[in-house]
């Protein structure tokens, strides 16, 4: 096999895994919200859950994988995975919210569309901007810087994540998303976002007294709040 067809073979094999983590461990902020009966029994959780999660399944099949950081509205508040295939590095944003469902190569721009939506990057020296359109609205969402922090500095900062005064984004406000099936679903505070790739569903109005029966319904996940 050529070194291109191992690159292809290993970057599939990444994505596969992203994906997996999409699906079987939601995004979202319940630990927050609820205290830590819900942060340490509900898979998934923040992008630093998610995040770790990838990389300890990533190291498990052999890549190698670092944790990277990224900044949101000009802050240092994201966490993402940094992986080297051969002499390239990638970055996979497995922690988001919204479906990023593929690598960011540090040395190409790239564009993607799933279930509706689009993600494409620019990059500028050693800046990687990520732009995320929806709804025929495009936005920033994420900025990576390549050389990034030492990994233990992050680590340190994840381990007093809860404890060191630093506000959450959202943290009064449910976030719960999950790819199941062809659909994207995203549960934001009172309202139910469901993409696919031909349509756009939204319910509105629901009650935190009816979360846990849309997280069954929707979700597919019996959950007692």
């Amino acid at each position: 096999m050529s070194t291109q067809e191992d690159m292809a073979t290993s970057m599939r094999l990444l994505e596969e895994l992203v994906l997996d983590k999409f699906e079987t461990e939601p995004f979202h902020n319940l630990g927050l919200l609820y205290g830590e009966r819900l942060r340490s029994s509900v898979p998934g959780g923040t992008c630093s859950d998610k995040t770790l999660s990838f990389l300890r399944a990533a190291e498990w099949a052999g890549f190698d994988v670092a944790l990277h950081s990224g900044f949101i509205g000009g802050q240092e508040i994201h966490r993402l995975a940094r992986v080297r295939i051969d002499d390239r590095m990638f970055f996979a944003d497995v922690g988001n919210g919204w479906p990023a469902l593929k690598l960011y190569p540090a040395d190409r721009e790239v564009a993607f569309s799933c279930f509706g939506m689009s993600f494409r990057t620019e990059i500028e020296g050693q800046r990687i901007r990520v732009f995320h359109e929806r709804k025929g609205r495009e936005a920033l969402q994420l900025e990576i810087d390549v050389h990034g922090r030492p990994e233990e500095e992050i680590r340190a900062d994840i381990a007093r994540r809860f404890s060191s005064g630093v506000v959450y984004p959202f943290s009064n406000s449910l976030r719960f998303s999950r790819v199941v099936g062809e659909r994207f679903l995203f549960l934001r505070g009172d309202r139910l976002e469901i993409y696919s790739n031909d349509s756009y569903e939204e319910f509105g109005n629901i009650k935190p007294s009816d979360v846990s029966a849309v997280l069954s319904k929707y979700f597919g996940l019996v959950i007692d709040l």
